[in-house]
């Protein structure tokens, strides 16, 4: 055989290999990309849940607006698949298997409960999936040990709003007796031990007690409260406890009594009790609709283009946690497309080879750990009294923010 021919037959091979090769992700391509929508449409979380399917189906459509998503090639639309947990953490196990195997969905945005988000956790462990919490997590699903190579948290955990919120009433309200009130599962405890760290950073002196999930009448706590004199009182509690607290102490005149700090607000929250009970009280809330007058003149601005998108789909403004289901489901996607593919590990590593994304919170970064550190970790803000309000969803005024890096937990602590 010549050398002619030879060098023939291997240009021949060579450009056989480049063809075939530049055809592997037209091939691995699907036709559409699935995404597993499940939140607790029912149950105690139910009143957040579907606000956060609504901001995730508001980020889809909104790809598929504008024709897709880049992939192998070719513009691929993306279908959700939306499941109720019904906040039930052996339910939602049940939905995660018959999204993978039936539904056979690329990846999953969802959880409304902390509980929820470190047993899918877990199944991630066992059959891995790109999946993006939207909820406050548990702690625990952050450290190195127990965290999936494909989960990341949007919401991180709920020791930043215990920490933030203790180190902001040291700092800023001068309080020095606290009352600490919390549901006695993950959210709240991990809340406590966020707070119980501020607390002894700024010498406070604080008190605690918790109430199981689904407690129906908190009088016989709000009056132990009340009887003790706090400067101030830090609530815990989530989803339907949350407007129940609210109301109780309201109805009990807490607030005549001591300073209520209500330590993680959402609009429904917010709007579930009368104007009475929200008048005054001090929160931490993930995002609020309306910024204006806020500093930030860039996170003002972002904000409202997300509020008045989401005001022309839904008619009425997004809860924080609607707005944070949307970057989740945002970046889940932009993974996606960097990787050029739907494997759940290629997903995790072309996020984390990129970290840093937009929000409406001001530019957020994973971390080691697959938490975000935003820009503004929380907004401040105090309730509306009914003559305040314009509106029934003008609810809060924004009057500060927490920044800065110490109130995620350290890599150390995690195992980093």
């Amino acid at each position: 055989m010549g050398r002619r021919t030879i060098l023939l037959i291997g240009f021949s091979m060579i450009l056989t290999f480049c063809l075939a090769f530049s055809g592997v992700g037209d091939a691995k391509a699907p036709d559409k990309i699935k995404i597993g929508l499940m939140f607790g449409l029912t149950g105690p979380a139910s009143p957040i849940g579907p606000v956060q399917l609504k901001g995730a189906q508001m980020a889809i459509k909104e790809i598929n607006d504008a024709g897709g998503v880049k992939l192998g090639g070719k513009m691929v639309p993306v279908e959700a698949v939306v499941k109720d947990d019904e906040t039930k953490p052996d339910v939602a196990l049940r939905r995660f298997r018959e999204l993978k195997y039936e539904d056979k969905v690329h990846a999953l945005v969802g959880s409304t409960f902390a509980a929820i988000s470190a047993a899918l956790n877990r199944e991630m462990v066992k059959s891995p999936m790109a999946y993006i919490s939207a909820c406050v997590a548990p702690m625990s699903m952050f450290k190195k040990e127990e965290l999936a190579p494909t989960t990341f948290g949007i919401h991180g955990t709920a020791y930043s709003i215990g920490y933030s919120g203790a180190a902001y009433i040291a700092t800023q309200l001068k309080y020095k007796k606290v009352y600490f009130f919390a549901p006695a599962y993950a959210f709240g405890w991990d809340q406590k031990a966020g707070a119980a760290d501020a607390f002894k950073k700024y010498g406070i002196t604080w008190e605690y007690a918790d109430a199981p999930v689904g407690t129906a009448d908190y009088t016989t706590y709000l009056q132990k409260i009340a009887e003790a004199k706090p400067d101030v009182v830090m609530m815990a509690h989530w989803g339907i406890d949350a407007i129940n607290v609210l109301k109780q102490a309201n109805e009990l005149g807490l607030g005549k009594k001591t300073t209520i700090w209500f330590n993680w607000m959402t609009n429904v929250f917010g709007g579930g009790v009368p104007a009475e009970a929200l008048e005054g009280v001090y929160s931490l809330m993930s995002w609020y609709w309306n910024m204006e007058g806020f500093k930030d003149e860039e996170v003002v601005k972002v904000g409202k283009a997300f509020v008045d998108k989401y005001m022309k789909a839904y008619g009425e403004p997004p809860d924080p946690y609607a707005g944070m289901a949307y970057v989740g489901t945002k970046e889940l996607i932009r993974g996606i497309e960097l990787a050029q593919s739907v494997e759940p590990k290629d997903i995790a590593n072309a996020i984390m080879s990129k970290p840093t994304f937009d929000s409406m919170k001001g530019p957020g970064t994973w971390r080691k750990d697959h938490q975000p550190l935003f820009k503004y970790g929380a907004f401040v803000v105090k309730g509306k009294g009914p003559s305040e309000r314009k509106d029934k969803w003008d609810l809060v005024r924004v009057i500060g923010a927490y920044t800065g890096t110490d109130y995620l937990p350290t890599l150390e602590s995690e195992g980093y």
